[in-house]
C-alpha cells in the first residue's frame, strides 16, 4: 500500500505524524524514503528529530549532520544538532552550534528557545536568561518560552519571580487546566470556607507543597486534598487536612479550588521563607513482612536505596542509574543495603545477581504510609532524585539525594543544602553525566558514617 503512494505524498504523512507526536510512526515512514532520496536534506533533518525524541541521540546527531552536510548554513538544522548534543552532554559542541544559528537568525524564536535551554542544561544561567528573553521579546504569549524562563528563574533561586511563569505549565502541550465547577482561589478571604487542593503531576510534587496545607487551615479554611489512594494515608494526619477525597471530579460544594503547585506562588515563596513540612503518617505501623526483613540488618548501618524514578518522565533519562552502581556499596563492612525500588525498574535487582545481598522493602510497601514507616527504621536512605526523597526529606528521615548535572529546580544550582529539605543532603555531579566521582564519594562517606573510627 505504501509503494502506491507518491514520495511527496509520503513525506507530508510521515512530518504530519511527527507534528503530532507519533515518532516511531514517522521514523518508519521516513525509513521507506530513505533509499529514494538519500541526499534530501528535509528527510534527513526530519529523521534526526524524530529519533532524538525516542532518545536515539547518536543516531539523531548522524542524520541531522548529514542534512548540515548538505546545507551547511542551515540554521534549523545547526540547532537541531545542537539540540542532539544537550542529550549527549556534550557541552561545547552543543552551544557552538546554538551561538553560531542564533547569530546567523537572530529573530528566530525557536532557535532562541532552543539555545536558551541548552545553556540552562549547562548550568550557564545568566546567559540562559538573556536568552529567554530575547525569545519572550519575540513571542511575548509563547507559553513554550514562559514555561522556559520560570524554570530558568527557579533554578536561579528567584523563586518569586519564577512562580507567575509556572502557570504556564496549563497551556504546554494542549494541556488544560481541570475545571472544578468553583472559582480558582487567588488569595481571597477563607473564612467559613471550603477550598479543594487537588494533586498534579508527580507524587514528589504534591508530598513537596502538602507544606501549605496548614497555611491554608490557618485562614480559617476548611480543606479538601484530592489526591490518588496511594498518597490518602500518608496525608491522613496532616494538620489542616478536613477530608482526602479522590483525585477527579467530585460530589461535594467547595467555595475554591486551587491546583496543589500554584500555592508556593499565592504564599509568595522565596528562599527566605519556604515552610516547614508538616508531620507525615505518624501512627502508622511497619508492614510485618517488612519488620521481619529489617532483621537482616540487625547490628548493621541500614541504608535504602533507590536508583530509578518514573521512567514515564521526560528527565528520569539522566537522573537514574543501574543498580550496579550501588552493589559496590554492599561490600562496605558494617553496612547493610535494603531495596526501596517499586515498579520500574525494580526488576534490576534480580538481573544484577544481588537479589538476597540486598533485600527488596519496595515490593512490601502497599502506599507511601507503609514507606514512611519503613524508611523511619532505617540510618539513610541514599538514592538518585525521585519521589521518596521528597518523602524522606518531609519524614526527617537522613537522605544524600544523587543529582544529576542539571537537577530539578528545587534544588538549585550549587552547594549541598536546600531550605526545603533542611535534613537533605546533595551530592551532585561535578561535570554531566559523571556518575563516577558522585558514587566514589559516597563510598568513602558511607564508609566513615558506618565504620566511625
Amino acid at each position: 500500500m505504501t509503494a502506491q503512494i507518491k514520495p511527496a505524498e509520503l513525506f507530508k504523512k510521515a512530518s504530519e505524524l511527527l507534528a503530532d507526536g507519533k515518532y516511531q510512526e514517522s521514523v518508519d515512514l521516513f525509513r521507506v524514503l530513505l533509499p529514494l532520496a538519500p541526499r534530501e536534506p528535509g528527510l534527513l533533518a526530519n529523521m534526526g528529530v524524530a529519533l532524538r525524541k525516542l532518545d536515539k541521540h547518536e543516531a539523531a546527531l548522524a542524520f541531522t549532520r548529514r542534512a548540515l552536510e548538505l546545507q551547511p548554513e542551515n540554521t534549523s538544522f545547526m540547532t537541531n544538532a545542537g539540540n542532539c548534543l544537550v542529550a549527549l552532554d556534550r557541552k561545547d559542541e552543543a552551544l557552538a552550534y546554538h551561538e553560531t544559528a542564533a547569530r546567523l537568525s537572530p529573530d528566530d524564536f525557536n532557535i532562541r528557545l532552543n539555545y536558551a535551554f541548552a545553556l540552562r542544561e549547562f548550568l550557564l544561567l545568566d546567559e540562559a536568561l538573556e536568552q529567554i528573553n530575547l525569545a519572550c521579546s519575540l513571542q511575548p504569549d509563547h507559553n513554550e518560552a514562559a514555561w522556559e524562563r520560570g524554570i530558568i528563574l527557579r533554578s536561579m533561586g528567584r523563586f518569586e519571580e519564577g512562580w507567575p511563569d509556572f502557570e504556564a505549565r496549563w497551556k504546554r502541550n494542549h494541556k488544560k487546566e481541570p475545571v472544578y465547577g468553583a472559582p480558582k482561589w487567588e488569595g481571597q478571604d477563607l473564612a467559613g470556607k471550603t477550598i479543594l487542593v487537588s494533586e498534579e503531576q508527580g507524587y514528589g510534587d504534591t508530598i513537596l507543597c502538602a507544606r501549605y496545607i496548614p497555611l491554608l487551615k490557618a485562614k480559617g479554611a476548611r480543606v479538601l486534598l484530592g489526591c490518588r489512594t496511594a498518597l490518602h494515608r500518608l496525608f491522613k494526619e496532616v494538620p489542616g487536612v478536613d477530608r482526602i477525597v479522590e483525585a477527579g471530579p467530585l460530589g461535594e460544594r467547595f467555595d475554591y479550588h486551587i491546583p496543589i503547585m500554584s500555592l508556593p506562588r499565592i504564599f509568595n515563596t522565596g528562599l527566605s521563607n519556604v515552610p516547614p513540612m508538616p508531620a507525615l503518617s505518624v501512627s502508622v505501623p511497619l508492614p510485618a513482612k517488612a519488620a521481619e526483613l529489617l532483621k537482616m540488618g540487625e547490628g548493621r548501618f541500614r541504608v535504602g536505596i533507590v536508583w530509578s524514578g518514573n521512567p514515564a518522565f521526560q528527565e528520569n533519562r539522566k537522573r537514574a542509574v543501574s543498580i550496579d552502581r550501588f552493589i559496590p556499596l554492599a561490600q562496605i563492612k558494617n553496612v547493610q543495603l535494603f531495596s526501596l525500588q517499586k515498579g520500574a525498574g525494580e526488576e534490576q535487582l534480580a538481573q544484577s545477581g544481588a537479589q538476597g545481598l540486598i533485600p527488596e522493602l519496595g515490593p512490601l510497601m502497599s502506599d507511601f504510609a507503609d514507606t514512611v514507616a519503613a524508611l523511619r527504621k532505617l540510618d539513610l536512605v541514599v538514592m538518585t532524585d525521585s519521589s521518596v526523597a521528597h518523602l524522606a526529606g518531609s519524614a526527617g528521615v537522613p537522605v544524600w539525594n544523587l543529582l544529576h548535572y542539571r537537577p530539578y529546580w528545587l534544588y538549585g544550582m550549587t552547594g549541598d543544602k536546600t531550605p526545603w529539605y533542611p535534613g537533605m543532603r546533595l551530592i551532585r555531579q561535578p561535570s554531566p553525566g559523571d556518575w563516577d566521582s558522585v558514587f566514589a564519594r559516597v563510598a568513602t562517606d558511607l564508609e566513615k558514617l558506618a565504620c566511625p573510627k
